[in-house]
């Protein structure tokens, strides 16, 4: 009882800090941190700030960083506790020029993805505590064209918000689940809760794809929103429903419904 034991002591320990940037010391925003294969994450908030508490084990479990831009930076958690570490700095991704998409006939604007809803058919957006995210995603066919996003749109609907902040995500297509991150450029927009269908241009970031991919959207909480459901998606019947609402969490396939969301693309 005189000493107690590693475990106990890092078992009350509650892990924070701050991300930065490794070559210029910003703050890196809304930083998706977590401890992969435990259901236990959360997102940094939009100055890089944020607190974790660690799960049963805390000194067997490795803490992981994910950015958009940034090398993945993973960490012992016993390593944290013992450095009383409170700064975690991210290295920049290489900056990789685009591939330039010469199509050889007049393009075509196409919408892809699912373009209606069903009139009282909704998905509920819930993350598991008020710092983690949550996260719906729609696998969107390219039918082998190489394609230009020119936008992207989605059914947000709310009662008890004006607007909530997204960020908009693409993922590779793995086996029909989302994989990898496709496209390293961070889209951050707060959206309207209020209008239903809700429009983000992509046409600023010069996004080209070869091949089907999924677009992820990404509710990031308000530390100080304390309502548990703040909005609902739209959604039809049929196909499946793709969600995670934990930071690096794995991802969820459900079948029955899809999410009303579309891109528009020049092909």
């Amino acid at each position: 009882m005189l000493f107690p034991s590693p475990f106990a002591q890092a078992q009350a320990t509650l892990l924070y800090g701050t991300v930065r940037s490794g070559s210029t010391q910003e703050a890196i925003p809304f930083v998706n941190i977590g401890i992969k294969k435990k259901g236990l994450g959360t997102a940094a908030d939009a100055d890089g700030k944020f607190k974790l508490l660690p799960g049963d084990e805390p000194l067997q479990d490795t803490l992981t960083f994910s950015a958009i831009g940034y090398q993945e930076l993973s960490v012992p958690v016993r390593a944290i506790i013992a450095g009383d570490m409170h700064q975690f700095l991210l290295t920049e991704k290489p900056n990789m020029l685009q591939e330039v998409v010469v199509l050889g006939k007049a393009p075509k604007i196409r919408q892809l993805g699912v373009r209606y809803k069903m009139p009282f058919l909704f998905g509920s957006a819930e993350s598991r505590n008020a710092d983690d995210i949550s996260e719906l995603a729609q696998l969107i066919h390219v039918h082998g064209k190489s394609s230009e996003l020119l936008s992207t749109t989605v059914f947000l609907k709310s009662s008890k918000a004006d607007s909530a902040t997204f960020r908009i995500n693409f993922y590779r297509n793995a086996d029909g689940k989302p994989a990898q991150r496709l496209v390293e450029k961070s889209i951050v927009r707060r959206l309207s809760l209020r209008e239903g269908w809700v429009t983000v241009d992509l046409q600023p970031y010069g996004i080209f794809v070869e091949d089907d991919f999924f677009i992820g959207f990404e509710y990031l909480p308000d530390s100080q929103q304390t309502e548990k459901f703040l909005f609902f998606y739209g959604a039809v019947l049929g196909g499946n429903v793709y969600a995670r609402n934990v930071s690096l969490g794995e991802w969820r396939t459900t079948a029955g419904g899809k999410l009303s969301a579309y891109v528009t693309v020049r092909q």
